[in-house]
């Protein structure tokens, strides 16, 4: 199976089904799966036949929040973005722009993705992704605003480069600021971490450390200030070495910070960071996943951040026999001690259909928790805590017909939702 980075680093994008809370007593939901699980699947549209995945979730409110991705062929080949939205009693889809879809590209390939959402408000909404078409069949970094009313499409700023570049993460702090990661092309045809900051007028590149190697994109990042900000994803250095990379922002600039790398480099072996969760300066956690490629082993990755160094912590793992699949995808969480991270799992004898998994911190270990399941394979991508409540979501896909053998992906996508009021 491709990895999640690798795939999205593929020069096209094209064939990638990608890419990562809430509320109290208003929320209706459905049927526990499990007994002992603390999580229900609460209904969510899927409006395409072809293809629906949401890939990130956020709330500002018990009664709002936003889940994003992109709907219709899960190649992404003619895709369209998808925003759902949730009003305290149900999840409805709300129109979005496609600006890689204009007239002039009618029955041309088109694909509009969006992998991230924040928000600071009701009227104050970000949701960034990529898109491509027949004029620029490169991936171009999009950013959608939504000001209460609609979302609208908000240019960024051109890069000096030709090539890909696409954002895989964003976070809102105010009305006028907000920053959004991904990769972008380097000048020796590889990809460096692609930074942009709204200052409330206009998207604004921002100067990152360039580390040239063959690649460094950013999947997620984090704030818990203008001066406190952290963005994780992966270094792929000359040859095969895959590590993992953290940059710091300290409202000056942008640092990259030593982060620990359990498996060998080389040999195809991967550390791979998706998400990051800043509780507090001295409370950082990150996860993602290892890819032991001799044993063919892909295994749990959790590393935390004490404020003065980035440690792996140990964390649990459905299966770690050869041929099985653990990965986690985002993670968020209520407390510094209450920290949730959710995925996907597959053991040996199943991989390619895989379960969704979402793991627990008690303050002193990581733990498996029981987690609802629907259709014959589902991937979790993004999970959110709403701040101030013990609520929950995480977001992604399932397929009732599984994963397709041969593309690796899941056949006909519906929307899933998992939510949990929490304690």
């Amino acid at each position: 199976m491709k990895s999640l980075f690798r795939t999205r680093l593929n020069r096209g994008l094209r064939n990638l089904a990608v890419s990562m809370f809430l509320f109290h007593s208003l929320v209706i939901a459905a049927p526990l799966f499990a007994q002992s699980s603390i999580f229900s699947i609460q209904p969510s549209p899927s409006p395409n036949i072809q293809g629906n995945m949401l890939n990130a979730v956020t709330a500002v409110s018990p009664t709002d929040a936003w889940a994003v991705g992109f709907q219709n062929d899960n190649n992404l080949n003619d895709s369209r973005t998808l925003t759902l939205h949730f009003d305290g009693t149900k999840w409805k889809v709300v129109p979005s722009p496609n600006p890689g879809s204009p007239a002039s590209c009618e029955g041309s390939n088109t694909g509009n993705m969006l992998n991230a959402v924040s928000g600071t408000s009701s009227t104050d909404v970000w949701a960034v992704g990529f898109y491509f078409n027949c004029n620029n069949v490169e991936n171009t970094p999009m950013a959608l605003h939504w000001d209460g009313v609609r979302w609208k499409s908000v240019p960024t700023p051109p890069l000096r480069q030709t090539g890909n570049a696409a954002f895989n993460g964003v976070v809102a702090l105010a009305q006028d600021d907000a920053y959004a990661v991904g990769y972008m092309p380097a000048d020796n045809s590889a990809v460096r971490p692609l930074i942009e900051h709204w200052d409330g007028k206009s998207w604004k590149l921002m100067r990152g450390p360039i580390d040239r190697t063959t690649g460094n994109p950013l999947f997620g990042i984090s704030a818990l200030s203008p001066t406190d900000i952290w963005a994780v994803g992966v270094r792929v250095a000359q040859g095969t070495s895959i590590k993992t990379l953290v940059l710091h922002f300290d409202g000056a600039n942008w640092t990259i910070v030593p982060s620990p790398n359990p498996l060998p480099t080389g040999d195809l072996n991967q550390n791979t960071l998706l998400s990051v969760h800043a509780w507090s300066p001295t409370d950082v956690t990150a996860v993602g996943f290892l890819l032991d490629a001799g044993r063919q082993v892909e295994t749990t990755l959790i590393e935390h951040w004490d404020g003065g160094k980035w440690k792996v912590v140990p964390s649990p793992n459905q299966s770690s026999a050869a041929g099985s699949l653990n990965r986690l995808t985002g993670v968020s969480g209520v407390a510094g001690d209450d920290l949730y991270a959710s995925g996907f799992f597959a053991d040996a004898a199943t991989v390619g259909q895989e379960k969704t998994m979402i793991q627990h911190f008690d303050g002193r270990n990581w733990t498996i928790i029981n987690s609802p399941t629907k259709g014959l394979s589902q991937q979790l991508l993004g999970i959110f805590a709403l701040p101030g409540s013990t609520d929950l979501w995480s977001v992604g896909a399932f397929a009732p017909n599984g994963i397709d053998p041969e593309s690796g992906f899941l056949q006909l996508p519906k929307t899933i939702v998992l939510f949990s009021p929490g304690k």
